[in-house]
């Protein structure tokens, strides 16, 4: 505690040691700062505040047509082109600070001299605040005017650059890939006149006729197996078996029939009787002698021939045949003669039809790649007339949102007053600056002393304890 005593009575000491040091700077700063505030030039500053809205925010349902202004991307280019010869020469000439006899000299100093004092600066996301600073109020307001229609012309550029180039872009690509397009139909439609049996749909027809052919041909050919077999089989049964047992028998039964009759009328001695019954056993026996007997095999041509025999008296060597069972063959025949005609003529039909589609292999590989030929130069014709369409549509809105797009929060105005700060704070700033220039050199005064003031500063540098005093004489 004493210690820290000792520390504030030496800073004490030090800065009434140093007092005019201190006190000269906070005198005299001020008044200089002062003199200053008098002397400075004076300074109007004017601004206008603009806002900027997206597209999308103004019609979010047309997003996908607009084009973003991308303020925050653009903004340190939107002040690079602000300050462009272009732009503050067009702003001179409209406000007559130049004009065409001017010198190039004279042209340099003027836009140096707007483009020096003319700042943008971005307040918010979409605000956008333009100041301008001058010595003198008149003409301020016309310049900034001039000033902000040229920055919205070029806010705006890229957007109507873009969709015009997009819209002259897009026209030429589409009237080349018409033309381009009419040249493929052209050809397509030249290649299908000359080759116009050999199209796809008459090969796709005679590929569907051949099937329809093949599977008329498996059917015949399947009943004609079929029919073959029967016949074969009616051929086996009639070649090996006698087919004239069955004429005998009703033979016998008729007989029988006719000697009930005669026994009802005659007598058992009859001779009529006598005689039939002599028939009925002489047809008895020849039915058993064919039954025990076998026949020789008869071909088909051979049975044909005894349908015509009627002699049954030679059994043994001739065979009569059954007129049912013949025509049965017959029948057989006939369906058997018609499917094979059928078969041959539909085989006939298969064969040319097939040796004609040998030839579309390379006609229609020609006429397929000219297909896809036209169909890829529509698609591209269609997507480029779509995309010119989204960009009239994109320029239409841009136009009709274009007044909308930038809306004017604070107009350019005349300044009624200078901007430059009032006396008083010049004052505070220079008594402020005094006391601390005032204070810093003390501090390095009372650094750099190296009088010996007292004990302390005696036994610090010399490491010895003082011993006695000598009294100071006036």
């Amino acid at each position: 505690m004493i210690e820290l005593k000792l520390r504030i009575a030496g800073l004490i000491v030090s800065s009434w040691r140093r007092r005019w040091v201190i006190l000269l700077p906070a005198l005299i700063l001020p008044i200089v700062a002062i003199g200053v505030s008098k002397l400075a030039p004076t300074k109007y500053k004017a601004h206008t505040s603009m806002l900027i809205q997206e597209t999308a925010k103004m019609n979010p349902f047309l997003q996908d047509l607009a084009v973003s202004t991308m303020l925050n991307d653009r903004l340190n280019a939107v002040k690079t082109l602000l300050k462009s010869r272009h732009v503050l020469s067009t702003v001179a000439l409209e406000l007559g600070l130049i004009d065409e006899n001017s010198s190039d000299y004279e042209k340099d100093q003027v836009m140096a001299k707007i483009a020096a004092n003319l700042n943008v600066v971005q307040q918010g996301k979409d605000l956008l605040k333009i100041e301008y600073s001058a010595s003198s109020p008149i003409g301020m307001k016309a310049l900034l005017e001039s000033v902000s229609r040229h920055f919205i012309e070029q806010l705006l550029a890229p957007e109507r650059s873009s969709i015009r180039d997009s819209s002259t872009f897009l026209n030429e690509h589409i009237e080349k890939r018409f033309s381009d397009l009419q040249n493929a139909e052209q050809k397509l439609a030249e290649y299908t006149n000359v080759h116009s049996s050999l199209t796809p749909e008459i090969r796709s027809q005679s590929y569907a006729r051949i099937a329809v052919l093949k599977q008329s041909l498996a059917e015949k050919e399947a009943e004609l197996f079929g029919v073959e077999r029967s016949l074969n089989t009616l051929d086996q049964q009639l070649s090996s078996t006698n087919p004239v047992v069955g004429r005998i028998e009703d033979k016998i039964i008729e007989i029988r029939s006719d000697l009930t009759l005669l026994q009802a009328r005659y007598t058992k001695n009859h001779s009529s009787v006598q005689a039939k019954k002599r028939e009925l056993n002489r047809l008895e026996q020849e039915r058993e002698l064919l039954l025990n007997t076998k026949q020789p095999t008869l071909d088909t041509d051979q049975l044909r021939n005894m349908a015509s025999s009627q002699d049954l008296n030679n059994l043994t060597t001739i065979q009569p045949l059954l007129m049912s069972q013949l025509q049965n063959l017959q029948q057989v025949q006939s369906r058997f003669e018609a499917l094979t005609e059928e078969t041959a003529r539909l085989t006939t039909m298969i064969t040319e039809l097939e040796q004609k589609t040998q030839g579309y292999g390379d006609n229609v590989k020609e006429i397929y790649s000219l297909q896809r030929d036209v169909e890829m130069k529509r698609q591209l014709y269609e997507e480029l007339v779509q995309r010119y369409e989204m960009a009239q549509l994109t320029g239409a809105l841009g136009v009709f949102e274009e007044n909308k797009r930038v809306k004017i929060i604070d107009l350019p105005f005349t300044p009624s007053f200078p901007s430059n700060w009032p006396t008083i704070i010049y004052f505070v700033v220079g008594l402020i600056g005094g006391l601390g220039l005032g204070v810093g050199l003390a501090v390095l005064l009372e650094l750099f002393d190296t009088t010996l003031r007292n004990k302390a500063d005696v036994e610090s540098i010399t490491s010895i304890p003082v011993i006695a005093i000598a009294p100071q004489h006036s």
